[in-house]
């Protein structure tokens, strides 16, 4: 589906094993998404198992394995005992929820009905970068729990078009149209492109984040990973001159997924938020004026 994609990641991975670097089961990077509550995981709370960045990999929630699905991964089963049996309070959860309830943007974000403080890196991003106007066609991946189409929604108007795509249910959003599922599974791509019906979009938009392995390098390359699938898409997809935003993190094949942008965009650029937490390596790569091959 994403050839280009695929054979990059199969690259690191091998100089990762060539690096005699320790790393989990191989498989492809498992996506993380976001869910209402706003309680924008992975990252910002840290996880249990101390991956010790507290916090890059995040604004996004962790998508639990399915046991089934675990069972289908080499040296892998689904999980049967707690990880914290004793029931012991984790202090590093207790500081993160602190900090999420006295959030200026959570605040925000409840005050003015969006489902995530997210709503506001994006309408900071839109008026950065001009990347909204009314009556654009827009794909949305990694959407729920739904506050870049609600943005999306206001700022495109009643002729605007947006297909949104995610591993977790999408609570409805009048004029969005929705489809649930894996976005690297064939079977996703092809319900998107249906949805799409042959005609191409001005805007692809992608909060697509990594499942967090504990594991930094093997980490940073999945979140590289999803990017460069987002890149493949949009050039299938994307009008002559449209516009793809993307969630990186800054480290390893960051400067490898820029230069991919600037091989197919005529403006790049990379963007911190201000909703963006300070201590996560989080930026949006902003690609402008696409460039077919």
């Amino acid at each position: 589906m994403f050839p280009l994609a695929e054979e990059r990641h199969r690259d690191r991975n091998r100089r990762q094993r060539a690096d005699g670097e320790q790393r989990p089961a191989e498989c492809a990077p498992c996506i993380r998404a976001k869910q209402s509550g706003e309680k924008e995981a992975g990252a910002d709370a840290p996880d249990a198992a101390g991956s010790g960045d507290d916090g890059d990999f995040g604004d996004g929630h962790v998508v639990c394995l399915h046991g089934h699905f675990l069972s289908t991964i080499p040296g892998m089963r689904a999980r049967t005992k707690s990880l914290n049996p004793a029931g012991k309070k984790h202090k590093f959860g207790k500081a993160w929820m602190h900090e999420h309830v006295s959030d200026h943007w959570v605040h925000e974000a409840q005050r003015l009905g969006y489902r995530s403080r997210a709503a506001f890196k994006l309408i900071e991003l839109a008026a950065r970068d001009k990347l909204l106007r009314p009556g654009m066609s827009v794909v949305d991946l990694g959407a729920a729990p739904g506050s870049w189409c609600q943005v999306l929604r206001e700022q495109l108007g009643p002729r605007g078009r947006i297909v949104a795509l995610d591993l977790l249910p999408l609570e409805p959003i009048a004029g969005v149209a929705f489809v649930q599922g894996d976005f690297r599974e064939k079977a996703t791509l092809q319900a998107l492109e249906a949805a799409l019906a042959g005609h191409k979009v001005d805007l692809v938009l992608s909060d697509l984040a990594p499942n967090i392995s504990g594991i930094e390098s093997a980490d940073q390359a999945r979140s590289v990973y999803l990017g460069e699938l987002a890149l493949e898409f949009s050039s299938a997809w994307l009008q002559p001159g449209g516009d793809l935003v993307v969630k990186a993190f800054q480290g390893e094949g960051f400067a490898e997924l820029q230069g991919a942008f600037r091989a197919r965009f005529d403006k790049v650029h990379a963007r911190k938020p201000k909703a963006s937490r300070d201590r996560s390596r989080e930026v949006f790569l902003v690609g402008k004026g696409f460039r077919p091959a």
